[in-house]
């Protein structure tokens, strides 16, 4: 028997090869819902909320272009969009329930505690032979910050954020990062006035034109960097989760500066952290994060890791190919290599897809970059009057003419992004692209510019 701790990317994955491979498998989940937070909190819920404010920001566009024929202000309906939403995911639920009732996985839901090889479920020590192996995949969990007030109502976070009813007038979001960004960008087109408190710089260690783009697409969202929230405040100065008064107002930090701004809800996005506050018995670092060896063994014999709760990178795909290759560990096989260029997005009104465009593995003296106007086409052709369609970003190495990074942002860049990641894994040229054909119309310039770069190269040297 092999049991899964988490029914999330990793573990789901996992059981899912494994259970494949003939093994008896068992998946416990807290909730008893499988999906992870992907699709309770994060990823699914966010792009039903991006889909309504791009279509709140498209049909502003249209109006005011007088295209679309309208009198009277178009508002969201907090209540109706989650009812709606929240029946998208039980539809997806029912589909993942099925998926691991045909494999003949067990799914058990419950809360476990885990201390070295025993497993807690629900308080009592659940029966294991002397040959089975666990596989540890509880996730992430939103990180807290430790400010006065962080826990009156009004204050959400990514989890909670489904009991927000009404769209606030003064917003402020405790971040600065991706999932900062996309909240910032979805709420100000919901009609609020947000105010971002980033701990460092905006969009940090992202590439310059991408967060450059960013800015233009949440414009009216005040920034302010390098600034912590002091304190939160109620409006009839009480404190604490039995507060009557809902939050009323922040104080911000920034150096020797302090403001108190105005605000009826604030959203906490600072990050993930690994979920091993029920794990004993294994070697954690300093983040929290269950230590592995490049085959997801932890230091207990029969005990693996895999997904965010090993700290390595809090993507969804990551998770799911990091729990196939722990499966594949715990039966013997070999085990895959985690690719080099892993893409990732930023969705606000255009998908901001990137992949190692401020990598420092390679001198920088041999990168070359390049970039054009994205074109227009569906999604962005309603752009072209504010001259703003995306744009595409390639590195490519002088010498080789490999592809060595990529930022596109477009309407839908990221099938784009994920296939030429794919492509600069198997060390995509710029020769490469000379005889491809794109479908046209299309507002995805990636593939033009690589297919270019060689002849820009080329121009360079002369």
């Amino acid at each position: 028997m092999i049991t899964v701790i988490g029914g999330g990317p990793a573990g789901r994955f996992a059981a899912s090869y494994l259970a494949g491979a003939g093994e008896k498998v068992r998946i416990i989940e807290k909730s008893g819902n499988l999906g992870g937070q992907c699709l309770k909190y994060g990823c699914m819920v966010t792009c039903g909320l991006n889909d309504a404010a791009r279509n709140l920001n498209q049909l502003a566009k249209l109006q005011k272009l007088q295209v679309l024929d309208t009198t009277g202000d178009l508002r969201i309906s907090l209540p109706n969009l989650w009812k709606e939403l929240g029946a998208i995911q039980d539809n997806i639920f029912k589909v993942l329930d099925n998926e691991a009732d045909l494999a003949g996985i067990e799914v058990i839901t419950g809360e476990v505690t885990l201390s070295g090889r025993d497993i807690y479920l629900n308080g009592s020590l659940l029966p294991q032979g002397e040959g089975d192996k666990i596989l540890i995949a509880t996730g992430s969990s939103p990180i807290i910050p430790q400010v006065k007030g962080i826990d009156l109502k009004g204050v959400y976070n990514p989890h909670t954020l489904q009991g927000m009813t009404e769209v606030p007038k003064n917003l402020l979001i405790i971040g600065g990062g991706v999932v900062a960004a996309e909240y910032a960008y979805i709420f100000s087109q919901f009609g609020s006035k947000v105010t971002m408190a980033c701990r460092s710089a905006f969009l940090r260690d992202k590439p310059e034109r991408l967060i450059k783009c960013a800015r233009k697409e949440i414009f009216g969202v005040s920034i302010r960097e390098y600034t912590l929230v002091e304190e939160i405040r109620s409006a009839d100065g009480s404190e604490g989760t039995n507060s009557k008064g809902f939050v009323a107002s922040a104080v911000l930090k920034s150096g020797k500066y302090r403001e108190e701004i105005p605000c009826d809800a604030v959203i906490i996005a600072s990050g993930l952290r690994p979920r091993t506050e029920n794990i004993k018995g294994i070697a954690l670092d300093d983040s929290g994060a269950i230590v592995v060896d490049d085959r997801y063994r932890t230091n207990v014999d029969g005990v693996y890791a895999a997904g965010d709760v090993t700290g390595k990178v809090f993507l969804t795909p990551y998770a799911r190919m990091q729990g196939i290759a722990a499966a594949k560990s715990i039966i013997g096989e070999k085990v895959p290599k985690i690719p080099e260029y892993i893409p990732q997005s930023v969705k606000l009104f255009y998908e901001h897809t990137f992949c190692n465009m401020d990598s420092e593995s390679d001198s920088k003296n041999s990168l070359r970059e390049f970039s054009l106007p994205a074109p227009a086409g569906p999604g962005s052709i309603w752009s072209v009057s504010e001259r703003y369609t995306g744009i595409s970003s390639i590195r490519v190495d002088a010498d080789s003419g490999t592809v060595k990074g990529i930022h596109l942002s477009s309407p839908s860049s990221g099938t784009v992004g994920a296939y030429m990641a794919y492509l600069m894994n198997k060390s995509l040229n710029v020769k490469d692209f000379e005889t491809f054909l794109e479908v046209h119309p299309s507002t995805d310039g990636l593939y033009m510019l690589v297919k270019y770069g060689d002849t820009l190269l080329t121009k360079e040297t002369k």
